[in-house]
């Protein structure tokens, strides 16, 4: 049976897992918490799911392994990419741990498609487009048997649609359905494959928190408290359902093996005022669109309503051929779909992702921005324009911190990078923003999850190895070169983590090693086509990743 169980909760916060806990709904993960350590755990700069998965996978920061987002920055290139496994650049624990003869199993784990050959088993996160697209599990046969024991398999809940209609019902069965599932399937796949090392994944708590936040917190600016009273029993049966399952799956482990509980970020109200970061850089002038004629504008219509008419009618095999014959068309009409077409020659900053980024010379294809003094003057202009952003509703300052993005990421991949991590107030709904007298707003409003994520994620250690410590804070770099110590290997140097020692008791808190690696390598795995890349965009949409 594992020496390490890692059971990984995406987006739980601590303090509702304290209210689910001291409500008596998660008697197992609050005895766990009781009988070992329990606290936070600090997601990445941006505290955005595949930057921090991908960390906590590989004990590096996201200017180590290279993945920032879902859609990531591509060098050379202003336009970004959806991402897969292969595009990271650091090796994952389980390539590290069986490259040692430890025999693995991971299950569900974001930006884990397409699976690696590994010792041992590996089933795909939900960036793979189904069940039955190649690269889905390895061995191969694995999706079949999995399908074959327990029906279809269920990637992606299905809850943005259910939750906009008032539906929480449906919201909250769809994410119990997946939760009781998957740890199903983590379990039989313990019992058979026998691993030194596991991990099992559940997404869907987040999905779920993602759209019904102003149900599940008091102090949301929006909270309906009627409506909180009402679905409070149907919304919090999948957290139930969660700890029974993680239950029935420490059974088949067994006592003696170390448990980590972690979740790669938490939960707060969303401001929303994310998507006004772009309408305020090109009202400020950083951001400057291309001036178009009636034929331009009109042309760029027609592409936009192509672009939605191709995703919605053509084949997955024919989106993959004109992707490959007509890139720069696509190009185009990926920006027309957005209303914009950006004149670089003229514009000093720009935004993807919710980030600023500075239009740097040698950088950028047609960076105007030169290293040196001049980028950090626009930065420290940048940052006071930013801090001067107030909410045209109540008057307050929007903006809560801002972070350089040189401070944060280091590595091989830190160029592509944000200059600035632009991190606003929860406690607001921002609608419109005020600036210099202006009333900065959206053209066109996307609707937006009422829940966004937070630095502060959960963890809990548990097992022969774990002492029993209060309120303890590590980071999520730290969570790799753990598991590497307790099963007797050394830490890569290259990881950015640390061994955490404090949370051990001396025996297995003794001899920690590293050893010099190099791991700046690139994958392995061939990128996968992008036939099934809508499929896995409309789940980004679903959970307000991408407009």
């Amino acid at each position: 049976m594992p020496r390490v169980l890692i059971v990984g909760i995406d987006g739980l916060p601590p303090g509702l897992l304290r209210q689910m806990v001291a409500g008596g709904r998660m008697p197992e993960i609050g005895g766990l918490a009781r009988g070992g350590c329990g606290g936070v755990l600090e997601s990445t700069p941006n505290y955005q799911s595949a930057s921090a998965w991908s960390s906590l996978v590989t004990g590096a920061n996201p200017g180590a392994h290279g993945i920032f987002h879902f859609t990531n920055p591509v060098r050379g290139s202003y336009r970004p990419r959806q991402i897969t496994a292969a595009d990271r650049r650091a090796p994952s624990l389980w390539r590290l741990l069986s490259d040692e003869g430890l025999r693995v199993a991971a299950m569900n784990v974001p930006v884990s498609y397409p699976t690696e050959p590994v010792n041992g088993a590996v089933i795909a996160g939900w960036l793979c487009p189904s069940a039955a697209t190649p690269g889905f599990t390895h061995p191969p046969e694995l999706a079949e048997q999995v399908v074959d024991q327990f029906g279809a398999y269920p990637i992606h809940p299905d809850v943005r649609r259910h939750a906009l209609s008032g539906r929480y019902e449906r919201v909250a069965k769809n994410a119990a359905e997946g939760i009781r599932y998957k740890l199903r399937v983590a379990r039989w796949l313990v019992a058979r494959k026998r691993p030194d090392v596991a991990c099992a994944v559940v997404t869907e708590l987040d999905s779920l928190q993602h759209w019904c936040w102003h149900l599940l917190d008091r102090t949301h600016p929006e909270h309906d408290a009627e409506g909180a009273e009402r679905w409070r029993e149907t919304l919090t049966a999948p957290y139930e359902v969660l700890d029974r399952e993680l239950s029935r799956l420490l059974e088949e482990v067994g006592p003696d093996c170390d448990l980590l509980i972690v979740s790669d970020h938490g939960q707060a109200p969303n401001s929303c005022a994310q998507v006004l970061l772009r309408p305020w850089l090109i009202e400020a002038g950083y951001l400057v669109p291309r001036r178009r004629g009636v034929t331009a504008r009109a042309a760029d219509g027609l592409l936009g309503r192509g672009l939605d008419l191709a995703r919605n009618c053509l084949s997955n095999r024919l989106k993959s051929l004109l992707r490959a014959r007509v890139p720069a068309l696509l190009t185009r009409a990926q920006s027309a779909a957005r209303g914009m077409r950006v004149d670089w020659s003229a514009t000093r900053a720009w935004t993807e992702a919710g980030h600023v980024f500075v239009n740097l010379a040698g950088r950028w294809p047609e960076g105007i921005v030169a290293d040196g003094d001049e980028r950090r003057e626009l930065l420290q202009e940048l940052e006071q324009e930013l801090r001067s952003l107030v909410d045209a509703d109540t008057g307050e300052p929007a903006v809560r911190e801002i972070t350089r993005g040189e401070d944060v990421f280091s590595g091989p991949e830190a160029d592509l990078m944000p200059d600035l991590l632009v991190h606003w107030r929860n406690h607001l709904r921002v609608r419109a923003l005020r600036w210099r007298g202006r009333r900065i707003e959206h053209p066109s409003p996307p609707v937006l999850p009422t829940g966004a994520h937070h630095p502060a994620g959960t963890l809990i250690g548990a097992g022969p190895s774990f002492a029993s410590i209060r309120d303890c804070r590590r980071c999520i770099y730290d969570v790799a070169p753990t598991v590497m110590h307790l099963c007797g290997l050394p830490v890569p140097s290259y990881m950015d983590g640390e061994v955490m020692t404090d949370l051990l008791v001396p025996e297995a808190a003794k001899d920690v090693r590293t050893v010099a690696v190099n791991h700046q390598v690139r994958s392995q795995r061939p990128r996968p086509a992008a036939s099934g890349d809508d499929v896995v965009a409309r789940r980004l949409r679903s959970l307000g990743y991408i407009e």
